[in-house]
């Protein structure tokens, strides 16, 4: 097949609305049920209708917010064949209709709501007396879009205008391989080309304003929305819960009850499709190894440890609800343990060995139209970010691959480093390979900072940037290393890294209160992500034009708020998103310290699949570098694909 050939594939869908003096009935058919499914050469594209009919009665005009809530017919384009295509969905009106595109709304996914008027016209086919494009697009091999297509009534209908009128219309799309190159059309930096990429648009303001007139996302959900069940593995593992040897009990700062050394089990659980989690029902403590009817009756176990603080004070836990997995137990034995805190000394300890077989989730179906560039504001401006599992922001740039996360305010595109390869995963997506620490010491609020001060008696001091935490020496001696000595270092942009340290409550100083942190007062609680980082202090770059000038180099972190606008949210799993990866690492935000454990705490993203809203400074974790490329970096070519990455010029 040469490449100027195309195919036009009809989706299973044609819309009917015929109005009457009191707007009647409203009623949309398939011409067929099932799926569409058309090849020639080496492009085989599956159109797969996922929606039932859809039936209006009493039809009439709409306001957009109203609109926009219908029940959307549900389509799925998937290229399962090796060649990169573009495509176009058209809504053509058929020759019979009565009705013109200038009295309907519609609108694919959370793209501007337009009248169908206002969509671009291209030339209709037979049978046809007027086609729009709804949207344009590209998918790489093997890959798949899902659309959500409503089509309503518009509010500024009249009466007499729309009287005894007839609407029918069919919606196609065009597929041709394609040579599509944002840099062959002209776009020759970053910024140009991912912004045009979106849509394959014209022009960079005819992009920004077709993304900008999107619809806000739901931040209160996961993009993409999935829905979850459950897995079993049915293969016998060992999981190795570690608690305070009951012998202990009045010895050790923290542990005063027996019962702190035993385990949480319970005889049942529910699982959360919506969420993709478990909860034990009927739980209650226990030390495993004096069950005896382990053969007859059902145990399940979600998980527990122990937190040990700088000033030794110890504090057991036990999880029972919103487990990302759990076992059921077939087995237990105990031995002794020894632990070493963070001060040096050794505590006697029990490990509980648990054989059994572990409950997780698998992705059942997902909504994956909740996805592309978005845009808000940060500090400088708007800001174009990806949400969703998009595939089309790799990078690739000395040497490494990148995930684009937004085009700042300023203009400098953030990236994050994806490894060496660019289908890395786990430990290959941390600097050189390797887990580490935030923070050397912990038992401080102080030290959820990416830098902080000499002193730490008081929130002002704490918050002073006087020394590198241990996570930002690992970045710095790896900028050092890969971006400076190999001459990189003037296409990276000096752009704000947020250390967001403001205080939802506490004082950010004391170790007789616990400290909460805005991060997450804005993620846990209200579900409300900016990109705006409010105390000059915690804004970090190396100019003082810019931010708090306290960086060696202008390398750092995600951050949590960048990770919920990616996709991520409270409470539910997504192992979809592009920020989510197999490893488990670091974001720049600080959660809390609490007295109970002593233990300062940031924000991690959980190979789990969600937010890990609170973990130790000094537990190790994976080290996803963040840069930013100046405004102008000018590329050689690519479509933002994991094939076929945006290349930097060397």
């Amino acid at each position: 097949m040469t490449k100027k050939r195309w195919i036009i594939l009809g989706i299973v869908l044609t819309f009917f609305l015929v109005i009457g003096v009191s707007y009647a009935y409203w009623y949309f058919t398939k011409e067929q049920s099932g799926f569409s499914n058309v090849t020639s050469g080496c492009i085989d594209v599956e159109i797969i209708s996922n929606s039932k009919e859809i039936k209006l009665e009493n039809a009439y005009p709409l306001l957009n917010s109203e609109g926009v809530k219908l029940t959307p017919y549900t389509f799925t384009i998937t290229n399962t064949c090796s060649l990169f295509v573009s495509y176009d969905i058209t809504l053509s009106m058929l020759s019979t209709s009565t009705l013109e595109s200038q009295y309907i709304a519609a609108v694919l996914d959370r793209n501007p709501v337009q009248k169908l008027n206002e969509y671009e016209e291209v030339e209709p086919l037979n049978g046809f007396q007027e086609s729009r494009v709804l949207q344009r697009g590209s998918l790489s091999p093997e890959d798949s879009e899902i659309f959500n297509l409503r089509v309503w009534m518009d509010e500024s209908v009249e009466s007499m205008e729309a009287m005894n009128k007839l609407f029918q219309a069919k919606v196609s799309v065009t597929v041709v391989p394609s040579t599509y190159s944002p840099v062959d059309l002209g776009f020759q930096t970053l910024a140009e080309a991912m912004l045009v990429n979106e849509y394959q648009s014209s022009s960079v303001e005819q992009a920004k304003n077709l993304i900008k007139n999107k619809q806000v996302p739901d931040f209160s959900k996961t993009a993409p929305l999935i829905d979850w069940q459950e897995n079993h593995e049915m293969n016998t593992l060992t999981t190795r819960p570690v608690l305070p040897h009951p012998d202990k009990v009045g010895q050790y700062q923290g542990f005063t009850n027996i019962e702190q050394s035993y385990l949480r089990l319970s005889n049942g659980y529910t699982f959360d499709s919506e969420t993709g989690k478990y909860t034990l029902t009927d739980s209650f403590l226990i030390d495993p190894t004096t069950i005896t009817d382990y053969d007859t009756k059902d145990y399940y176990y979600c998980g527990a440890g122990v937190n040990i603080s700088a000033s030794d004070v110890m504090s057991p836990y036990r999880n029972y609800e919103n487990c990302t997995e759990i076992y059921k137990i077939g087995s237990a034995t105990k031995e002794d343990s020894i632990q070493t805190g963070s001060s040096g000394n050794t505590f006697q300890m029990i490990q509980y060995n648990l054989s059994g077989n572990r409950y997780n989730q698998k992705e059942l179906e997902s909504d994956k139209s909740d996805k592309g560039l978005y845009m808000t504001l940060d500090d400088n401006g708007e800001s174009y970010y990806y949400r969703g599992s998009v595939n089309n922001n790799y990078v690739k740039f000395a040497g490494f691959y990148w995930r684009i996360i937004r085009l700042n305010g300023d203009g400098s595109v953030r990236l994050l480093y994806a490894g060496n390869t660019p289908t890395a995963n786990g430990i290959e997506l941390s600097l050189d390979k390797k887990n580490s620490v935030y923070n050397s010491q912990s038992n401080l609020p102080g030290y959820v900072g990416y830098m902080y001060g000499n002193n730490l008696d008081t929130y002002e001091n704490a918050s002073k940037n006087e020394k590198d935490s241990t996570i930002k020496t690992v970045l710095d001696n790896w900028y050092q290393k890969n971006i400076l000595e190999k001459g990189y270092h003037d296409k990276v942009a000096d752009s704000i890294f947020c250390n967001d340290r403001g205080l939802q409550s506490g004082d950010g100083m004391s170790t007789t209160q616990n400290t909460y942190y805005m991060p997450h007062q804005r993620l846990r609680v209200d579900q409300e992500p900016t990109l705006m980082c409010h105390q000059e202090g915690d804004r970090f770059t190396v100019s003082e034009e810019k931010g708090n000038g306290a960086l060696t180099y202008p390398i750092g972190l995600i951050t949590s708020d960048e990770l919920q606008y990616a996709g991520m949210a409270e409470g539910y799993l997504n192992k979809l998103s592009y920020a989510h990866s197999s490893l488990t690492y670091w974001t720049m935000s600080p959660s809390w310290f609490l007295t109970t454990s002593g233990t300062s705490r940031v924000m991690k993203e959980s190979r789990l699949g969600y937010v890990h809203y609170s973990d130790n400074v000094l537990t190790a974790a994976g080290v996803r570098a963040v840069i930013n490329l100046n405004q102008n970096t000018i590329i050689t070519g690519g479509t933002g694909t994991v094939s076929n990455p945006f290349v930097v010029t060397s």
